[in-house]
């Protein structure tokens, strides 16, 4: 009930944009029936097909079509939905998404190729029922179901899940998470289509061009989908309904006309791939040399660099700052006794944990092997002093499952030095260690502060 129900939406829709006495001049029912059975393959089963033809059936018969003309134009709906979603099971899930730029790629060839199956399976009844040449009767069809394809596929199979899409509104309707700068270019963008709907002609159609591109580079690769959809439905629709049907250069604007829709369509997707796979990479390349492969935490060259911006700041007023060392009691026996792989687990769950005690503006990095440092500024050495009894206490707590076995015990020992903002980082990191070695010293498992000269 739920496919054949939007394909007989869809197909409504598409009738709706039928001159008296011709074809549709947007039909979307093909291209979202494929992209719906390309996101769900378990839907694509002997139901699901006999479903859509049903729902193609209903709104043909609804809106008056006869028999053997709908009959035949529903084999050609069916044709291209199948086929394109045959090829799509031949791609990789990443390109399905569209997520690289070389998915467009994959996109133009499965959308071109369902277009041409159907079209050798639906344009003969272009030439008995509206007499059509041919070779005419097949490049109609054939433009037609490619636009469309190319126009709605990309919306559909980039669309994320409803909870998801759901939750990202609802983050962006807050009053707090409006921008003007940010809706900037969808108000230029309906603006350049107002335009370009009063001005009219062939030339109207490239005029929301720089906009659309604007928010290919502003937006991510959903919603220009969903932009360019639009642009598509109305480059279709209102802009060819200055032509005539039934004009002998009706069928010829129509086919020249679909053609540079579909075209159109390619360049705003390909903006906003290359530009998500331009922000992807630069965010992994980030993630590489800030933070830390195994615990997730600051790396230790990213830890050094924001401790020493922080340290060498000059506020108005001096600032307190504490810098905590930790080392793991004994790590060389937990990867004796249990192995390196259960020692890498005992360390990502105790940066985890760790993590969890700290503020948003502590700097948490992991300096190598079993040793971590903390810098808390804006903290006097009391408060430091309960900070680090809190994250002793709570390692000392901590289980970590290991295989089979009885869940892992550790212990760890702080070091903390005290001071002010304006301290070499070389000299606070030096302090601390000498702190923590002074309470591995005193039998590990607890916190030795130490306070620098004003």
């Amino acid at each position: 009930m739920l496919i054949a129900g939007i394909v007989i939406a869809a197909a409504l829709f598409g009738h709706l944009t039928r001159p008296l006495g011709f074809l549709s001049t947007f039909w979307p029912a093909n291209a979202l029936l494929m992209g719906v059975m390309v996101r769900n393959p378990g839907w694509a089963g002997p139901l699901g097909w006999a479903s859509a033809a049903v729902g193609y059936l209903a709104a043909d018969f609804a809106m008056g079509g006869g028999l053997g003309i709908t009959l035949w134009l529903t084999a050609g709906n069916l044709t291209t939905a199948s086929v394109g979603y045959l090829l799509f099971q031949r791609v990789a899930g990443t390109d399905r998404r569209l997520e690289r730029p070389q998915s467009l790629l994959f996109l133009l060839l499965v959308a071109f190729a369902a277009a041409a199956s159907a079209s050798a399976v639906g344009s003969g009844c272009l030439v008995v029922y509206f007499g059509q040449p041919p070779m005419q009767a097949f490049e109609f069809f054939l433009i037609s179901e490619f636009s469309g394809n190319l126009v709605v596929l990309p919306m559909v199979l980039t669309a994320p899940p409803l909870a998801e899409l759901a939750r990202q509104l609802s983050a962006h309707a807050s009053p707090s998470r409006w921008r003007p700068k940010a809706i900037l270019p969808g108000i230029i963008l309906l603006a350049s289509i107002l335009v370009a709907t009063a001005i009219g002609g062939s030339s109207a159609i490239a005029i929301p061009v720089p906009a659309i591109l604007w928010c290919a580079l502003s937006y991510g690769i959903f919603p220009t989908a969903l932009l360019t959809f639009g642009l598509g439905l109305w480059q279709s629709t209102v802009l060819l309904s200055a032509l005539t049907p039934g004009t002998p250069e009706y069928a010829v604007a129509l086919t020249s006309h679909r053609f540079g829709v579909a075209l159109f369509s390619l360049g705003p997707i390909m903006v906003a791939a290359i530009n998500a796979a331009r922000s992807r990479l630069l965010r992994e390349l980030d993630l590489a040399a800030n933070q830390d492969a195994l615990t997730g935490v600051l790396s230790r060259r990213a830890f050094l660099l924001r401790s020493e911006a922080i340290l060498t700041g000059t506020p108005a007023v001096p600032r307190p700052v504490a810098l905590l060392m930790l080392d793991v009691d004994r790590f060389k026996r937990i990867n004796d006794d249990h192995g390196h792989a259960a020692g890498d687990e005992a360390l990502v769950a105790l940066a985890g944990h760790i993590a969890t005690l700290l503020r948003p503006s502590d700097l948490f990095g992991r300096l190598g092997g079993e040793e971590f440092a903390i810098l808390l500024p804006d903290l006097s050495q009391p408060a430091a002093l309960a900070l680090a009894e809190r994250v002793r206490d709570g390692c000392a707590r901590l289980r970590i499952p290991v295989d089979k076995r009885a869940p892992l015990a550790l212990t760890i020992s702080i070091g903390l030095v005290s001071g002010a903002a304006g301290e070499s980082l070389q000299h606070l990191l030096q302090e601390a260690d000498a702190a923590l070695y002074r309470a591995k010293q005193a039998g590990r498992d607890r916190v030795f502060a130490a306070r620098l000269a004003a």
